[in-house]
């Protein structure tokens, strides 16, 4: 398709990035159907979900890797989803830092300034302040092979700020580090952000990756978008089954209410219950689907006094995982006939305690403020 001629669309709110009804189809598949995302200026935003949701299509779309079936994508107010990408003001930084080995740093980073045929003190000017930026000014004149990881990843973003870009694509960029210097990293990322200030849409699938440095978050799935918010928000609101088994781990339950005028019972025998708080709208469901996070449930023994308002069942544990700062356990449930997970802090066990045994049997008690109401398939 020819290039299309650029044209300006007013904007209701300062955004860096609006994608408006994006499909994109590779035949009969449809990878990404109907995006509508609006993305603020100067906000670290981060595209999650799992392998083969649309997420790194989505990005490529932006990036002009690819041209969408349908829809607008519109940088900085214009229209860009028909334009190749070098008219378009956005750097990539890849999983792969696609490094030119025999250049050494400046080199590297200087090198699209040097194709655009800038003036050489312009060049060394741009390329310091880059460099200084991500903390490399001393390795300057150092070649990709004397580095480490985390130092070629630096080397790659210095490569993509020096342009100056409206915005910057980031393609799961530390999926190829370790661990502990991956971590590192996210902070790191964090940090340039804050200082550049400038756009950062991040692609990852890692959800603590996405946890720790975005300001918002997209949750994809099979193409679409399941929810859009805060790492906060999506954590402790999430909207639909998926975000809330994606973004962390979840409980759910299943059954039906009985309401009064103040909240409604699950009751399961043998003193078990779940108790729902009325929603914010007023609506009283016959039949509902929760969410309950794992460390908001504590385990108690029989017998100890459980306040009248608290949710309960009763469960046997099943398995008991040690992980240091916490221990996570699982118990099988057998009013639901499901296995619940709880996570309890260590920071009681002292020398002459125990944790909870397989086989023991534990009370779960939660408080109702902790449970979340979703869609369920017939809502």
């Amino acid at each position: 398709m020819n290039d299309a001629t650029p044209s300006t669309i007013e904007q209701s709110e300062d955004c860096a990035i609006r994608l408006e009804g994006v499909t994109k189809r590779f035949g009969d598949f449809t990878a990404v159907e109907r995006i509508d995302l609006r993305i603020r200026r100067g906000e670290f935003f981060s595209l999650l979900g799992p392998s083969g949701c649309g997420k790194t299509t989505t990005l490529r779309m932006i990036a002009g890797f690819e041209e969408p079936s349908e829809g607008a994508i519109l940088l900085d107010g214009v229209d860009v989803a028909r334009l190749p990408p070098y008219r378009r003001n956005v750097n990539t930084v890849f999983q792969n830092y696609a490094l030119f080995p025999h250049l050494n740093v400046e080199k590297n980073v200087g090198f699209g300034l040097k194709r655009k045929k800038l003036p050489k003190h312009e060049i060394a000017a741009r390329v310091s302040d880059a460099l200084r930026m991500v903390e490399l000014g001393d390795r300057a004149t150092y070649k990709p092979d004397q580095l480490s990881g985390g130092m070629q990843q630096r080397v790659a973003l210095a490569r993509a700020l020096v342009n100056l870009p409206s915005v910057l694509l980031l393609d799961e960029p530390l999926g190829a580090l370790d661990l502990k210097l991956r971590r590192q990293m996210q902070l790191e990322l964090k940090h340039i952000h804050e200082n550049v200030g400038i756009t950062f849409i991040y692609v990852t699938h890692d959800q603590e990756e996405a946890l720790t440095m975005s300001d918002r978050i997209a949750v994809m799935n099979m193409g679409t978008v399941e929810q859009v918010g805060s790492p906060e928000e999506l954590y402790e609101s999430p909207k639909s089954r998926f975000v809330a088994g994606f973004i962390g781990t979840s409980n759910f339950i299943e059954s039906v209410v009985t309401w009064n005028a103040t909240e409604g019972t699950i009751s399961l025998g043998d003193g078990e219950r779940v108790i729902i708080e009325v929603p914010e709208d007023g609506s009283r469901p016959g039949s509902v689907e929760l969410s309950v996070r794992p460390e908001k449930i504590r385990l108690r023994e029989s017998g100890e006094e459980v306040q009248s308002g608290q949710c309960m069942l009763r469960g046997t544990v099943r398995d008991v995982v040690y992980l240091g700062m916490t221990t996570q356990y699982s118990l099988h449930i057998p009013s639901l006939d499901r296995v619940f997970n709880v996570l309890e802090q260590n920071v009681e066990i002292a020398s002459d305690q125990t944790l909870w045994v397989t086989g023991e049997e534990a009370y779960l008690t939660w408080h109702p403020s902790h449970n979340r109401m979703l869609p369920t398939s017939g809502a």
